[in-house]
């Protein structure tokens, strides 16, 4: 086995696999997913959303159920993150960018979300 391999982390299948997010057209990830987040949910709202206005002076889990109240998809934004947010830290970055949205990663976490260009 070449050493390389040999430091490669050996992750194991998840048990219960994940569906992609709706509109994904090639799925390779396997059903692993992030974790994303209070603040990264949040932070796609405000900046993403155009939400700041609304959500300022909220913590990130009142941030979070505002938006739930408001109607917003909670799961369905969680889900994009995750599936997007997982393929960083497989390669060893510490960020992913989709388009203009950039999700800054921390370990296998996404811990925030900022917008390119802005």
């Amino acid at each position: 086995m070449p050493p390389c391999l040999a430091l490669a982390p050996v992750a194991a299948p998840p048990s219960d696999p994940s569906p992609p997010p709706p509109g994904i057209v090639h799925d390779r990830s396997g059903g692993y997913r992030a974790h994303v987040t209070l603040h990264a949910v949040r932070r796609f709202a405000d900046r993403i959303c155009g939400l700041e206005p609304v959500l300022e002076g909220l913590t990130d889990r009142e941030a979070v159920e505002a938006l739930t109240g408001l109607g917003y998809d909670v799961p369905g934004i969680r889900a994009w993150l995750a599936f997007y947010g997982y393929p960083g830290p497989r390669w060893g970055a510490n960020g992913v960018t989709v388009g203009r949205v950039g999700l800054v990663l921390s370990g296998s976490r996404v811990v925030t979300v900022v917008m390119r260009g802005a």
